[in-house]
């Protein structure tokens, strides 16, 4: 998750939250003075609390832990059952990062679920500790690993190189990476990760909760909303789409849409007009010429068109890095593509770490709104920066998928039933992968929801202050209803790149 120039991460931290104190406070000491023999019963009691902290259920334990080196919470595994269709066979540990809520005992919880797929939740503890923390006065703020991340039972390839651009490589990879697996990974979908979130909700020994769900992590709790909707309080989807959208597939069409929207914010902007009038025509002329080496920090790179198109998309899922984009347009088209070279995009010369998850490729080689149909991309999104990076991506993921065992997804998991448990919808207006038009009959799915458009974000709203109070009413109210959305028209976002 990017840090936005509005946000308070590191300004503005502890302004709603304390850290656990590890130590006896000041006044423990008066006490001491004053009564040697209340004092032992204290400290000792203070000593059993501070290296253990039990959920609403009583167990399973949790101990202390820190992220950051300042943000202190609560730790501990659940073990849930590898397949859930059988509960008594073999069992995985999910880790759980629990930031206990300010006010005791909590008025409940909420569960925060991360993007991806692949990204562990708890690994974003610091954040959440900013983001959320007039939600954590009165709330729990839990994060699960979702299977086969982070630490909840990690399932990886190997890590070697593999040429990510290269379809018959990645497709070779894959092929002996799960012909050596020692468990089934068909169980490493959204559906299932649902199920893992019911059991720890569950075994912590909360009632209804609150759920917040970031780009993937809107997926999820979509999911989560199909399967268990008795077991939520309200939901948040930020940065989201409907389950029945393949985003795959209209992804250059919305890379397209975003970019026009940059650019236009750039052409408002006398400074950033004079500097660059013509950007979108500069980046056709990119795109046309043909490939050529440049030197990154990585080394020597062969920079190919497509490459440009996803250093670009890159650079615009984010308000603070779409501003750079006419400047290192305007660089490129002059001989310095070193910016643009330094946006590694899926067809980088190597997988990432995520690439490499089990459960990155049975999600995305199984579930509906992952299609990858390159008939389909050809015929939609002609006429974009991205159509042929877009189209080099589905003939690569049709490929590869053939080797990747399909993963346990119900029938219902394209769609979502019309349900009534409050709903906020944020979208950043000038977002390349989850935009506004990926929301298309929310109304109708969301009776008691409410859609807020953020002017001139990107891709994940909860950075700004902004967003964060109307959360925070939100969560609070149990209603969105009432909520003053004004300020979502107004967000800061940066300054174009000048020079």
């Amino acid at each position: 998750m990017s840090v936005g120039s509005d946000s308070p991460l590191v300004r503005d931290w502890g302004q709603y939250r304390r850290p656990p104190r590890r130590g006896l406070p000041r006044w423990m000491w008066l006490l001491v003075a004053v009564s040697a023999v209340a004092a032992v019963g204290v400290v000792l009691w203070l000593s059993t609390s501070s290296k253990r902290w039990r959920p609403p259920s009583g167990s399973p334990q949790f101990v202390s832990c820190t992220y950051g080196g300042y943000v202190d919470g609560w730790c501990g595994h659940v073990r849930v059952a590898s397949d859930p269709s059988k509960p008594q066979g073999r069992t995985i540990a999910l880790r759980v990062t629990v930031l206990p809520a300010t006010a005791q005992p909590p008025a409940g919880a909420l569960f925060y679920l991360e993007g991806g797929p692949g990204v562990p939740a708890t690994a974003s503890a610091v954040s959440v500790n900013a983001f959320f923390a007039q939600v954590g006065r009165t709330r729990d703020l839990v994060m699960v690993d979702q299977r086969g991340t982070g630490g909840s039972s990690r399932l990886a390839c190997p890590d070697r190189h593999v040429q990510a651009a290269d379809a018959g490589a990645v497709t070779d990879y894959l092929r002996s990476c799960f012909a050596q697996l020692d468990t089934d990974p068909r169980v490493y979908t959204t559906s299932v990760a649902a199920d893992d979130l019911e059991t720890v909700r569950r075994a912590l020994g909360y009632g209804k909760i609150d759920l917040y769900g970031s780009s993937y992590g809107a997926t999820l709790a979509q999911a989560y909303l199909r399967q268990y909707p008795r077991s939520l309080r309200s939901v948040v989807l930020d940065s989201g789409s409907l389950p029945a959208v393949r985003i795959y597939e209209v992804s250059a069409r919305n890379a397209e849409r975003a970019l026009d929207a940059q650019l236009a914010r750039c052409a408002a902007v006398r400074t950033c007009a004079r500097a660059y009038p013509h950007p979108r025509r500069q980046l056709n002329e990119l795109l046309a010429r043909p490939p050529r080496p440049v030197t990154s920090g990585t080394g020597k790179v062969l920079l190919r068109s497509n490459d440009i198109a996803w250093a670009v998309h890159t650079f615009s899922e984010t308000a603070e890095n779409a501003a750079i984009i006419p400047s290192a347009i305007n660089a490129a088209v002059h001989g310095d593509y070193t910016t643009l070279a330094s946006a590694n995009g899926p067809t980088g010369l190597n997988l990432d770490s995520r690439a490499r998850l089990i459960s990155y490729w049975v999600i995305l080689c199984s579930e509906p709104w992952a299609a990858f149909d390159p008939a389909t991309t050809a015929r939609v999104e002609t006429g974009s920066y991205f159509a042929r990076a877009a189209l080099a991506r589905a003939r690569l993921f049709r490929r590869a998928c053939r080797v990747v065992p399909k993963g346990f997804v119900p029938p219902a998991a394209g769609s979502l039933r019309v349900v009534r448990v409050p709903t906020l919808l944020l979208a950043g207006s000038a977002d390349p992968l989850d935009p506004v038009a990926n929301l298309r009959g929310w109304r109708t799915l969301f009776p008691h929801g409410r859609l807020i458009v953020i002017v001139g974000a990107g891709h994940g709203t909860i950075e700004y202050p902004c967003i964060q109070r109307l959360v925070a009413s939100f969560i609070a109210s149990g209603s969105a209803t009432r909520l003053n959305s004004a300020c979502a028209r107004h967000v800061s976002l940066p300054p174009f790149l000048i020079g």
